[in-house]
Parts: C-alpha cells; structure tokens; sequence
C-alpha cells in the first residue's frame, strides 16, 4: 500500500508559508508534516500532490494513476488513533473530523478526479476521529507547535540513547534532554523542566546561552552568545540565531543572529532580520488582533492575543526594524525605513512604512542566488520558477 499526501483548500488559507512550498513541508514540533507522517507510517511518502508550479520540485511521481492508495490530506497530523484507523482502511472507506475528510483509500486518477470533492461522494464506510491537529492558518503552526514538540519527543525517543553533553554546562530535567552527536556546549543553560529539549547533530550552542524547553533545535545550528530561547520553539537546520526568541517557529537556513525580540512568529526559509529587529507580539491595550486574509483581501477579526509576524520565504529586515503585532510579510521583500513597516507587505515589495516599490525580477534572484550561495546552496532553476510564477501574480 502506498500513501500519497496531497493540499487540501487550507493550502492558500495557509499564506505567505504554502506561497512556496506544499503544506507537508511546513515544519512544527521536530518534523516537516510529511517527515512526522512517514515516521508514523513507517514508509516513505509515495508522491505529493500540490499546486502545478511547485510540482516539478515536490512531486516524485508523474504519472496519472495510482493503485491502492492512502490519500491523507497534508494539514492533519498523524497520532496513534489516526494510524490504527488508517492501517485498517479498505477500498473506499474514508476518515474525518467534524465535517472534514482527513483519507481515503481508493485507486486514484489524478486528471479526472478533484481530491477536495471526493469527500462529497458516498464510501462504503467512513470512521471519524475525536482529536487530531488540523493546521488551517499559519499562526496554527505557533498555537500547536509546544504540544506537538512534546508529542514528538516521547514517540521519536523512545528505546533512544541520547548523547552526553561535554563542557561546563547546567542541565537541569537531564531525562528530558536528548542530544544527537557532536553538538558543542560550554557554559550554556538547559532547562526541561517545563518541557523537553531535543538539540540535533552538529549544534553549536555559544558561551551564555539559555534554554528551556520544550525546544527543538535543528542540525547545524548555530545559537550566538547569550541567546534564549524559550518554550515552543523549533529553530530548524542550518540556522542562525541569537537574542531573545519565544514560541516561534524559524524554518531552515534563515538567521536572526542578534540581540532582539522574536515571539509568536514564524519566519520562512533564507529569511534574515537585521540586528536590532523587534517583533511585537501583544498590542498595549491587551485586545484580540486582526490579520491579514489574502482570499478576502482585506484584515479580519482573529481570537489571538498573542502574535508577532508570519515571514514568508526570502524576505529580509534592515538592523533596527520594528514589526507591529500580528504583521504578515510576503516572499522576497526587503523591509527598511523609520516607524512601523504595514501591518501586511506584499511580496517581493522593497521599503517600509515610506512609499514602497516592487523589486525588480533580476534583483530578486541576485539575492536569493548571493545568500544561497553562502551555505553553498544552489539557487536552482526550478526555485527561480517558482519565484517567477509567485511574481507575476498580483496582490500576494
């Protein structure tokens, strides 16, 4: 049997994150999704099915057919209950929560059936599910994001010996830590107590720096000196970080290297807030924030107290930038200027609170192939698609 992940309608509620990339590689806790559902499942994902511009970089397969498929939509996580239901699947029975499919199981002809309605068409049997995390929004990332890294810590440690930590360091709930290999500590604080801490291989954690769970770092990371980093943070690989970061979610290869408040946030791949860059995450008189809706075009009435900014992929701020609460920035925009930048950046715009401009094509790509470049990454032709495609829409 194979399992196909596919985006269901929350892909575009899912913006400025999903703009790039399907909703499996949206990363919380200490996976992607589609990582989490493969470790799950015990296999390898089968083939992805996403938006016609991003399939020649995520989708394995090319063929139209599929025999004895799982298809699962992307924006649910797996649990225990989910799995056991799903192992037990036959042909055309399916599995929901609330008014939602969550997978059925069919043979599957991608050119002649629309996934999202298959849930209109009768089963032979449907099973519905009580809990399961369903991520329609992107600040569902930082909402879920302590709870699931506690999930994933007990279900991917278990019968796992973790590493010793060398150096003069302060560990407190040590049974709660797990350390892959060759991670370099010295005089650094890590503390379980409320949660746990997973540090991959290869993390260079500097003189000073505080950590208490729960917290996943990714591979390669580098924390500068004194960084703290709070509970329900995930700092994927090959980052760069530093200052003062809380329940935030940082995707691979992007950096916020100096002192500054980072709360309630997510920020995309080959992101970089400059030094001196603060994230408000609590308006001063304490109400409910508004956001940005991208299908409505306009703000809308949330019920979140909490909530810094959502940075799409690519996208820089000057040193000494000041982002507003609830502020969602787009792809590839360079953010600069005195005051409050919007509250909403579309992509690929170039200022801040001044008049703003569109960055020209050519300089986009300058950019992300100069930052690339640097972690010695290529900027493909199939990322510059990607961009590409993303430019020539309006209003994203």
């Amino acid at each position: 049997m194979n399992f196909i992940l596919y985006d269901g309608i929350e892909w575009k509620k899912l913006f400025p994150i999903t703009l790039t990339r399907p909703v499996s590689e949206i990363r919380l806790g200490l996976f992607t999704i589609k990582e989490r559902w493969e470790r799950y499942i015990g296999k390898n994902v089968h083939n992805i099915i996403t938006q016609p511009f991003l399939s020649e970089k995520y989708s394995k397969k090319k063929s139209s057919f599929f025999m004895n498929v799982l298809l699962i939509n992307s924006s649910f996580l797996p649990n225990e209950e989910l799995i056991q239901i799903l192992f037990s699947l036959k042909e055309n029975e399916t599995i929901f929560f609330e008014e939602k499919m969550i997978a059925i199981k069919k043979n599957f002809f991608l050119e002649k059936e629309d996934i999202i309605s298959l849930s209109l068409k009768k089963c032979k049997k449907t099973y519905h599910v009580k809990r399961v995390i369903h991520i329609q929004y992107p600040w569902d990332i930082f909402i879920n994001n302590e709870i699931v890294l506690k999930k994933d810590f007990v279900f991917f440690t278990k019968g796992k010996k973790s590493f010793s930590l060398l150096g003069k360091n302060h560990v407190i709930c040590k049974d709660k830590i797990f350390l892959e290999e060759d991670i370099k500590a010295n005089n650094v604080v890590l503390n379980a107590e409320y949660g746990p801490i997973y540090i991959e291989k290869g993390v260079n954690i500097m003189e000073g720096s505080v950590i208490i769970g729960p917290v996943s770092i990714g591979k390669y990371t580098t924390l500068n000196i004194g960084s703290k980093i709070y509970g329900g943070t995930t700092i994927a690989t090959f980052c760069k970080v530093g200052g003062e970061i809380f329940n935030s979610v940082i995707f691979s290869y992007s950096n916020k290297v100096h002192d500054g408040f980072l709360g309630n946030s997510i920020l995309g791949e080959w992101c970089n807030l400059g030094a001196g860059t603060n994230v408000s995450n609590l308006r001063n008189d304490y109400k409910k924030v508004k956001v940005w809706n991208y299908e409505k075009k306009d703000f809308f009435q949330t019920n979140l107290q909490f909530f810094g900014i959502i940075m799409g992929d690519h996208s820089k701020s000057a040193i000494n930038t000041q982002f507003n609460t609830a502020t969602i920035v787009g792809v590839s925009d360079s953010i600069f200027g005195y005051g409050f930048p919007s509250r909403y950046i579309p992509s690929f715009f170039l200022g801040g609170i001044q008049r703003k401009k569109k960055i020209p094509f050519n300089q986009v790509c300058e950019t992300a192939e100069i930052m690339m470049s640097r972690r010695n990454v290529i900027f493909s032709i199939i990322e510059k698609k990607i961009l590409e495609y993303l430019y020539q829409l309006l209003d994203i």
